[in-house]
């Protein structure tokens, strides 16, 4: 029988815009009209997390422990309550404004840039890196300059659930904790001094009436050409735009409406309701 599948990365950011894997969710779409989700939990990862950032996944008991969580012909909660539902009135335009022809409601998900304001969860499409269990960075001085810079690059790798091996060691789920707290503490430590630094610079220059502002992120023009059409033509969402352009979404949101002020509305939507 036919299938057709869909999958995705739920995830979610830390204030240090650190961003942590949580669970692949697949979903399976059958020609008989019969569906499953499944949920693959990163427990390596959810464990690093306090209750203030990540409070688990609705409708799952997390703390069974399971490998995988597998609704049937079940639309689960953590869908249901952030996605539109089949009957909804305006489903037509919600639809149209991603690109869709009909209701998957896991890939509206993953391309919609409408955040749930329930926690801070969100879906964005599997990577084929998403499936690198180990990561070897050799020498870590290759990292970076500064011990700050070469400790935020390990924390990415071991916040989205990779094993990291480098000269002398290995990071995976027995220590992954431990160097987890000892990095970011490190990394906190040197981003604050940086961030000190920085607006103690802005502040003399603000004294000597030379601060003009930030100067606009340098971006090549065809790559966000090419990169915002497929945002605006729904091929990519919000946060793949921004992370492939090397911005935040907020500048992405801003120079799509400088682009393409037509399409300003509809990239600078709000919550679904």
């Amino acid at each position: 029988m036919r299938e057709i599948t869909t999958t995705g990365l739920i995830c979610l950011d830390d204030s240090l815009g650190l961003s942590y894997r949580i669970a692949k969710i697949t979903y399976a779409e059958r020609e008989d009209e019969s569906f499953t989700y499944s949920f693959e939990p990163c427990y390596g990862v959810i464990d690093l997390l306090d209750s203030s950032l990540y409070q688990g996944i609705p409708g799952l008991d997390m703390s069974m422990r399971k490998p995988r969580y597998v609704r049937n012909n079940v639309t689960p909660v953590f869908i249901e309550e952030r996605t539109p539902a089949p009957g909804r009135e305006d489903l037509v335009e919600l639809l149209d404004a991603e690109g869709m022809e009909y209701l998957n409601r896991l890939e509206w998900l993953i391309r919609t840039n409408l955040r749930y304001g329930g926690d801070n969860l969100y879906v964005r499409r599997w990577r084929p890196d998403d499936d690198v269990t180990e990561v070897d960075v050799g020498d870590l001085r290759a990292l970076g300059r500064r011990s700050g810079e070469r400790a935020r690059k390990l924390l990415e790798l071991l916040c989205m659930g990779h094993d990291v091996r480098a000269d002398g060691f290995t990071i995976n789920d027995v220590n992954r904790a431990d160097m987890y707290h000892l990095l970011i503490s490190l990394y906190g430590n040197d981003k604050h001094f940086a961030d000190t630094r920085r607006q103690e610079g802005v502040d003399r220059a603000k004294r000597e009436r030379k601060y003009g502002g930030r100067k606009p992120i340098s971006i090549d023009p065809r790559k966000l050409d090419s990169i915002g059409y497929a945002f605006l033509g729904g091929e990519i969402s919000a946060s793949e735009a921004a992370s492939q352009l090397g911005i935040s979404v907020s500048t992405l949101r801003r120079r799509m409406k400088k682009l393409f002020p037509e399409a300003g509305a509809s990239s600078s939507r709000e919550q679904v309701e």
